[in-house]
């Protein structure tokens, strides 16, 4: 009882601060909720999301930054995800029980080709050009691995590869086998262990060889020797549950160190402020490019310092830019709270965010969306 009413006397007297006007903002118009699938295109001049009441109705909405927005009812109120093909083409990706699908929509409305069902579904760069990636895992007759690239254009088929693990849980790879562990580069590529061949000279077996594949044609593309297995073990763990992420962002065993795990190496950035004044369930991360990408964390109103002064301060979004090469950090953006939580995504020098309703896991209340390619912006108190 003596927390909660330290909580709530901290709450009651921190700063309200005043956050950068928005270049647009969206609300649900009293069409239940914004969903939590939302596309920023390529370029940051137009969104997609889509407003429901979360069970029988939904309309996509197709809006430029400046100037118009279609509202295309028929929308699926299952939808998981949201992928701008090209000006005025969005793939609205559904779940389902026998796996997911995925339609074409138009500002006319939904086209009649689908794909599906699959698992997971991505853009990636098939050949050097751009393409939709489906991956499915199959458990039937032991687990098999499929991966299909299609066309945007036309939501044809370009590439098909399965990959089947035997009984001991490897695939085959020309003459010798490795064992799969995760999907990398729109499940492009395919990370596997090769175990060390006996070295006769030095009456030993040699380390294993972490390899990368071309998961379509199969090639290798590079292989190298683990040199810390403990290490290694690590990454591959972080990855076996985010798969197909560039960067993995994540708090140290102790929680005081935020760490990217960037491919198979890790190093340090350090945030804005120390990172113990940040509510840890607040992380958030996005792989820009292969140079960039960007981290976001919400200070906690009550973090131990704010309980030792007695004064809460404000749920600020510190949102920063990480060189990948140099591990240096830019902030792009301070954003109030609010007391909501937020989702976002960025493209085109532009963030859109998601404030979150309070209280429910799915959807928000309101959209917005700022430039990030000025100087960064802060919270005015």
């Amino acid at each position: 009882m003596r927390i909660w009413a330290l909580c709530a006397t901290l709450l009651a007297t921190s700063t309200v601060t005043a956050a950068p006007n928005p270049l647009r903002r969206f609300d649900s118009a009293g069409a239940g909720f914004i969903d939590d699938a939302m596309a920023l295109r390529e370029d940051g001049n137009a969104v997609a999301f889509i407003t429901t009441d979360g069970a029988t109705t939904a309309t996509l909405h197709l809006a430029d930054i400046v100037g118009s927005e279609a509202k295309v009812p028929g929308a699926p109120p299952d939808a998981t995800a949201l992928h701008w093909l090209s000006p005025g083409r969005v793939l609205v990706v559904r779940g389902g029980e026998g796996g997911s699908t995925a339609q074409l929509f138009t500002a006319s409305g939904a086209d009649k080709a689908k794909l599906g069902p699959f698992g997971q579904l991505t853009l990636a760069n098939v050949d050097g050009k751009r393409a939709i990636v489906t991956y499915t895992r199959s458990d039937k007759h032991g687990v098999e691995h499929t991966v299909v690239a299609y066309s945007p254009e036309t939501l044809k088929p370009l590439k098909r590869r399965s990959w089947r693990e035997d009984s001991e849980g490897q695939i085959k790879q020309g003459v010798t086998v490795l064992k799969p562990l995760w999907w990398a580069g729109g499940y492009t590529v395919l990370a596997a262990l090769r175990a060390g061949e006996f070295d006769k000279a030095r009456d030993m077996r040699r380390p294993d060889r972490y390899a990368r594949l071309d998961s379509f044609s199969g090639k290798l593309l590079d292989e190298n020797e683990v040199k810390d297995i403990l290490a290694f073990t690590q990454v591959g763990l972080l990855r076996r549950d985010a798969p197909n992420q560039p960067v993995i962002a994540h708090y140290s065993d102790d929680h005081r160190r935020l760490l990217f795990t960037d491919g198979i190496d890790q190093y340090d950035v350090k945030m804005p402020r120390d990172i113990w004044k940040y509510d840890p369930n607040s992380l958030q991360w996005q792989t820009l490019d292969d140079k960039r990408a960007a981290v976001s964390l919400t200070v906690d109103p009550v973090n131990p310092d704010a309980v030792n002064r007695k004064k809460a301060e404000a749920d600020e979004i510190d949102l920063v830019e990480v060189d990948r090469q140099g591990h240096a950090v830019r902030p792009l953006l301070r954003l109030a709270g609010e007391g909501r939580r937020a989702t976002w995504k960025i493209a085109g020098n532009r963030l859109l965010l998601l404030r979150k309703g309070k209280g429910f896991d799915r959807g928000g209340v309101a959209l917005e969306v700022y430039d990030l390619s000025s100087e960064p912006s802060v919270a005015k108190p």
